[in-house]
């Protein structure tokens, strides 16, 4: 019987990791092939910090939306199919308090509405205005709100005051209205005496930074 010669073990140790290596450099073209998603910068241009928001991205709407003048009547945004809604009303403080408006149940007086923080929710609903080319262009406008009073409240420190938050799932656009005679502000609001406090870039600062 001829005897069975096998090649010497640093030769087999060779053809192995050869092997090995064009398993994985197929692999990776493979894997490099089915990156259709990856951002490519147009050429000779220096890579973004960011790659820029795309259709569809939570955040599109926030940066590649063009912005109007005046809001649509009956438009819809985020989840707006339950019974159960609230009524809103866009106010602006003119002593530069960080409130958006009213809220009051459907249903109930605007004797009962109350002076809210509005917190929104990215990819879900956003304020109106973020539509707007002017911050307080929805001024005196109402709305259906969908969602619900947080637990925790926002303090204001342009005012030294603590707002009721309003937690924004969805709305629709009613249209302009009268201005409202209610109380602008907390029912607490002794004077308009503004603090000195930082403001946080315009933001009222969240008690709680939990979410119910």
């Amino acid at each position: 019987m001829e005897p069975v010669i096998f090649p010497p073990l640093s030769s087999m140790r060779s053809t192995f990791f050869c092997t090995l290596l064009l398993i994985a450099g197929l692999l990776s073209f493979g894997l490099r092939g089915e990156e259709t998603d990856t951002y490519v910068p147009p050429a000779g241009e220096a890579p973004p910090v960011a790659p820029p928001l795309k259709k569809g991205s939570p955040l599109d709407h926030l940066a590649n939306d063009p912005k109007v003048e005046t809001l649509t009547v009956g438009y819809k945004e985020g989840h707006t199919s339950a019974p159960d809604y609230y009524i809103a009303h866009r106010g602006v403080d003119d002593m530069a308090g960080q409130g958006w408006g009213w809220v009051k149940k459907n249903g109930k007086s605007w004797d009962s509405a109350q002076w809210i923080a509005l917190q929104e929710t990215p990819g879900v609903a956003v304020a109106p205005f973020r539509k707007l080319t002017k911050r307080d262009g929805d001024t005196n406008w109402e709305f259906k709100f969908w969602g619900s009073f947080a637990s925790y409240k926002a303090y204001d420190p342009h005012l030294d005051e603590l707002l009721p938050v309003f937690v924004l799932q969805g709305y629709e656009v009613i249209g302009p209205q009268n201005s409202l005679t209610n109380k602008v502000g907390p029912p607490d609001r002794a004077n308009h005496r503004r603090s000195g406090a930082s403001s946080r870039e315009g933001r009222p600062i969240l008690t709680d930074p939990g979410i119910d």
